[in-house]
Formats: C-alpha cells, sequence, structure tokens
C-alpha cells in the first residue's frame, strides 16, 4: 500500500443551528426561487432574527441578493424578495477509482456545469494528477476565480476532520493526507471523504434532506454501506470508521467475508459476489445479463434476487429500528436490479421493522457513473459553504 505520513487536526465545530439555518435558507431559495425573509422564516419555521442575521452573512459573501421590493398584500413595509445567487461559488468535485477519476464542476445551487472522465493510476503521483485534473477543470471555467474549494470521495475509511484517507482497500492507499498534500498544490480548500458519506452529505443541501432532518443512506454496489444522517448531520465514528453495514453477519455458518467473519451481507449483496452467485453465473455476467434472466417469473434468477432483497430488507429494519429512523435513500450501482430486488426487500421490512415506525418513505436514486464526483462536490459545497470552513484541517 502507498503509505504517506500525515498531520491530524480538528476543526472547530460551527454551531448546529447556524448550519441548519444556513444550509436550509440556501436549500429553499435553490428549490423555490425569490422569497422575502417573512417567507424563509415561515417556510422554514425559523425565527425572523436568525433568518436576518443569516442572509446578511450570505449577502456579504455574494451568495444572495435583494431584489428590487414588491408591494405587500396589505398594510406594511413592501416585501423585499431574496434571490439565490448560483454562480457566486462553484466547486469541483472528483470520483476517485482504480482506473479513472470523474469530475464536475457544481454551482452554488447544485447545478452541474461540466463533467469529464480522466485515466487515473493510484500509485503513480496521485497527488500530481488530481492536481491536474482539477487545474484543466478550471481552465475550462468562465470565472476561475469564483472556485471555492474541491471535494473528492473514495471507497475506504476516512478521518474527514484532516481529509485523511485512513485505508481503501480499492486504491491501496493507507494514511494518505491527500486533502492536505492536494490543498497545497492547488492553494485552495480540499475535502476528502468515503464515497458514501459524500453522497449522504450532498443529500443534507440539495436532495431529501431539505425535507427530513433524519434519513438513512442505503449504498449497494461493489461494497455495501450506510450513510446515517441525524439531525442534518452525518454520522461518523472515531477515525473514520463507522456504520460498516456490509460486515452485519446475517449468518454465522455463511461464507468467509474479506473482512474474516462469515456470513456479512457483503458476501450475497456485494457487487462482484451478487454476480459470482447468481445461478448459472460466467465470468462475464453483468447486471443487465441477471436482470433479463431474473424477468422470467419463476425463474432462479428471480428467486435469487427476491431472497437477496429480503436479506437486505430484514437487516436493513433492525438498523431502522435501533436509530428510530424510518426515511430511506437506497443508491449505487446495484439499484439496476431494483425492479427484482424490490418485492424482497419490501417483505423484509414488513418482518422486522416495528409498527410505530411505519410509514417507512423508500426513495431509489438512479445511479449513473458521476454519482461519486457529484456526492464529492455536494459535500465540499456543504462544508466550504454551509459550514463555512475554508480549511478542512483548521
Amino acid at each position: 500500500m502507498l503509505h504517506i505520513s500525515n498531520t491530524r487536526q480538528r476543526h472547530r465545530p460551527t454551531p448546529a443551528s447556524e448550519v441548519v439555518s444556513r444550509a436550509e435558507i440556501l436549500g429553499l431559495l435553490a428549490e423555490r426561487g425569490p422569497l422575502s425573509r417573512g417567507e424563509i422564516a415561515k417556510q422554514l419555521g425559523l425565527g425572523a432574527a436568525t433568518v436576518t442575521a443569516q442572509v446578511r452573512n450570505l449577502m456579504a459573501e455574494g451568495m444572495v441578493r435583494d431584489l428590487p421590493a414588491g408591494q405587500s398584500a396589505g398594510a406594511g413595509r413592501p416585501k423585499v424578495p431574496v434571490q439565490l445567487v448560483p454562480d457566486a461559488a462553484v466547486v469541483i468535485g472528483l470520483g476517485i477509482t482504480p482506473r479513472s477519476v470523474v469530475v464536475v464542476s457544481m454551482l452554488l445551487d447544485g447545478e452541474i456545469l461540466a463533467s469529464d472522465v480522466v485515466p487515473f493510476s493510484p500509485d503513480k503521483d496521485p497527488v500530481g494528477q488530481l492536481a491536474a485534473v482539477v487545474t484543466r477543470q478550471m481552465q475550462d471555467m468562465a470565472h476561475p476565480g469564483r472556485t471555492v474549494a474541491v471535494g473528492i470521495s473514495v471507497s475506504g475509511a476516512v478521518d474527514e476532520n484532516s481529509s485523511t484517507v485512513i485505508i481503501s482497500a480499492t486504491l491501496n492507499w493507507e494514511n494518505f493526507d491527500l486533502g492536505q498534500q492536494l490543498q497545497q498544490a492547488l492553494d485552495l480548500p480540499v475535502f476528502v471523504s468515503n464515497d458514501l458519506f459524500a453522497l449522504a452529505t450532498r443529500e443534507i443541501s440539495f436532495g431529501l434532506g431539505r425535507r427530513h432532518d433524519d434519513f438513512l443512506l442505503l449504498g449497494l454496489g461493489p461494497g455495501v454501506g450506510m450513510g446515517i444522517v441525524n439531525r442534518r448531520s452525518v454520522f461518523y465514528g472515531p477515525g473514520g470508521a463507522s456504520t460498516e453495514f456490509g460486515h452485519m453477519s446475517v449468518d454465522p455458518e455463511g461464507p468467509r467475508c474479506v473482512c474474516g467473519n462469515r456470513g456479512c451481507l457483503q458476501v450475497y449483496a456485494g457487487l462482484k459476489e451478487l454476480l459470482a452467485a447468481a445461478p448459472d453465473p460466467t465470468p462475464e455476467t453483468t447486471l443487465d445479463d441477471l436482470s433479463a434472466r431474473a424477468s422470467v417469473p419463476g425463474s432462479p434468477a428471480s428467486s435469487y434476487l427476491d431472497r437477496t432483497g429480503r436479506m437486505l430488507g430484514r437487516s436493513l429494519g433492525g438498523t431502522v429500528n435501533l436509530l428510530g429512523i424510518s426515511t430511506i435513500i437506497v443508491t449505487g450501482e446495484t439499484t439496476a436490479l431494483w425492479e427484482h430486488l424490490r418485492n424482497g426487500f419490501e417483505q423484509g421490512l414488513q418482518e422486522t421493522v416495528l409498527r410505530f415506525h411505519h410509514p417507512l418513505t423508500i426513495t431509489v436514486r438512479e445511479w449513473t457513473e458521476a454519482e461519486g464526483a457529484i456526492g464529492a462536490a455536494g459535500m465540499a459545497l456543504h462544508n466550504a459553504v454551509v459550514l463555512n470552513r475554508s480549511d478542512p484541517a483548521s
């Protein structure tokens, strides 16, 4: 593995109330368009003083602006609409895989300006390669000086406070202070996160998190993972290792997992493992192949995916009971099989979730190649703009 020394530091957290109000105001203006301060306060359930203070701060940073006053419906002063300025800030997101980097640039309202896929080798000067990718992306912008941060998502355990990759088996990195080194190369704030946690952070400001303060993000792909969002914050354990949902053992007599235990969800629902254990597998079996076979009612492939879905649903049901969070987002490459997993998944949830947690809200996100990079950009935007952090290790 690539070993690189690192120095970990802790950042000073922004008060929770400020984070929530700042994120909600930006998200609401992005979704609804210009609103008066009074309308913002009413729709978000925030105090007038809180809205006034946060709008003043955002206006000083050029992220919102006042529009000409309009006439109020009754007596009193005219309403002054507040408008988001989407191009006031741009972030760049990188989704890293062992063979390529997907790069996107994102505006303040979450709109994607541009995207690209670039070859990448994680063991050959990764900082130099990534700095070149970011530099080229900025050179193509009309206003590169408006770039406020870079976000990176990787598969593995990441110390968010220092943007250090603790370990990534897929990239063969260990104790790699990627954020600090790339920040020095670019002279821009760089934030590094686990890929699933980055997507969860993006949801807080630009997705389901606009309407729900608490939700679970179930990731189904090469790994089986979970992001936990509670009170608009993503949960992390010490040193970046937490919510190893894929290594929940569901059968003590099951196959050996790469982690050393037996019967983990990973050995049943990880993308590679799912394809390898499918009925009549071949080395060339793809998600499309398995989906086509499962489309035949009563086929072995159909029953196989139904059992897998049920196993996932039962495991997730236990998590819902434990945390009391009943809003669920499902994402990842394996969602291409969702029509075949859904019935078993819902059955598993019904069999395990306590009745007072019903009804459950389940949203399945369509997966694209750029999702990791989009999540990284959203995470960087959240950290740099919502949390107002200029240095990921400060």
